[in-house]
C-alpha cells in the first residue's frame, strides 16, 4: 500500500517559473507565470501539514496489481490506523484489513487467513525491533504504517507546468482543480525545501515512484473551502503497468477508534517465532493473500 499510504501529511514548495511564460505575455514575468496556482496549492499543503488526522476513500488502479478500493482512517497522535481494502483482478486479489495500534500491527485476510493460522483470523506483530516478528522481517509494514497519503500531493507544487483547470463540484463540496506534471529525476535532484514535511520523508516517496519505474507524473488537485484538499489523484506508467488512484478526503481532524482483533482469533507472530514458528506457515499466508501480501493488496502511497 505504498502508493496508498505514502507520506505524511502534506508538503512543499516550489519557484514560480514559467515554460516560455515572456514570448506567450510580454505584459507578464516570467517568475509569476505559474505564480497563482502553486500559491492557491501550497496553502492547501500548509493547511493539511497542521492536520492531526482524517479519513479518506481510495479507488483505482495499482500498477501490476489490478483494481483496489477502500478506506483509511489515520491518526498521528496518538499513533492508529484501520485499513480496509478490496483488490481484484490482480495476482493478491481479495479483501485485506489493517490494524495499527501504537507500535502493534493486525493484519487480518477473512477465510484466507483462517486456512493458514490454525483457524485464526488476524496476525499480530510489533513494529519495533529487527528480530523474529518485528517490522524489519515483515516486508517493510512499518514503513507503511508510518505513510498517509498526502506527500505525493505535495509533489504537485514542484510541476513546471501547473495549472488552474476551473470550479468542480466533489461530494458536493464546491473546489477549484489544479494539475500538473513532474518528473521523478527532477524531483530527485532538487535541494529539498525547508518546509512542514522533513525532507527525508519527501524523499522516500519519491524513490517509491523511482522504485516502481516511474518517469513523470501527472497530479490533480481538488482544493475546498478554507484550503482544504477534497481529492487528490495520481496516474502515471510503470514498469508494472499503470498506476491511477484517486483519493477523497473526509473527517479531517476527527478522532480515530481503532481496536484490537479479540485475543481468541489472532495469532501473535512475535510469540510463535519464540515458539518455534516454522518460516514457511508465514509462507503460506502470503501465498494465500494474506499478511505477507497485505501491504502489496494492493501497494504502498496518501
Amino acid at each position: 500500500m505504498g502508493a496508498v499510504l505514502a507520506g505524511v501529511l502534506l508538503c512543499g514548495t516550489a519557484a514560480c517559473s514559467s515554460p516560455g511564460g515572456a514570448a506567450r505575455d510580454r505584459s507578464a514575468k516570467p517568475e509569476q507565470f505559474n505564480a497563482a496556482p502553486i500559491a492557491a496549492v501550497r496553502k492547501a499543503v500548509d493547511k493539511g501539514a497542521k492536520l492531526n488526522s482524517l479519513s479518506y476513500s481510495v479507488n483505482g488502479k495499482i500498477a501490476g496489481q489490478g483494481t483496489v478500493q477502500g478506506k483509511v482512517s489515520i491518526s498521528l497522535h496518538p499513533r492508529a490506523l484501520d485499513m480496509r481494502m478490496t483488490a481484484a483482478g490482480g495476482v493478491r486479489s481479495g479483501e485485506i484489513s489493517v490494524r495499527l495500534i501504537g507500535d502493534t500491527v493486525y493484519v487480518g485476510s477473512g477465510e484466507r487467513a483462517a486456512a493458514a493460522l490454525h483457524g485464526k483470523h488476524w496476525l499480530k506483530f510489533q513494529m519495533r525491533g529487527k528480530g523474529p516478528g518485528g517490522a524489519a522481517g515483515f516486508g517493510g509494514m512499518r514503513q507503511q504504517a508510518d505513510q498517509d497519503p498526502a506527500a505525493q500531493a505535495s509533489l504537485l507544487t514542484q510541476s513546471k507546468n501547473i495549472k488552474k483547470v476551473g470550479q468542480e463540484t466533489v461530494g458536493g463540496v464546491r473546489t477549484t482543480h489544479y494539475a500538473g506534471t513532474v518528473s521523478v529525476d527532477e524531483l530527485l535532484k532538487r535541494r529539498p525545501a525547508k518546509d512542514a514535511l522533513a525532507a527525508k520523508r519527501r524523499e522516500r516517496a519519491v524513490q517509491r515512484y523511482k522504485a516502481l519505474g516511474v518517469n513523470a507524473l501527472t497530479l490533480d488537485l481538488w482544493v475546498g473551502p478554507d484550503d482544504r484538499t477534497v481529492k487528490f489523484r495520481e496516474r502515471a506508467t510503470t514498469d508494472r503497468g499503470p498506476l491511477d488512484l484517486t483519493l477523497r478526503f473526509f473527517d479531517v481532524n476527527k478522532p480515530v477508534t481503532v481496536q484490537a482483533p479479540p485475543t481468541s482469533d489472532t495469532m501473535d507472530l512475535t510469540q510463535r517465532f519464540r515458539q518455534g514458528f516454522r518460516p514457511g506457515a508465514q509462507q503460506g499466508f502470503k501465498e494465500r493473500g494474506g499478511a505477507g501480501a497485505g501491504t502489496g493488496i494492493g501497494t504502498g502511497s496518501a
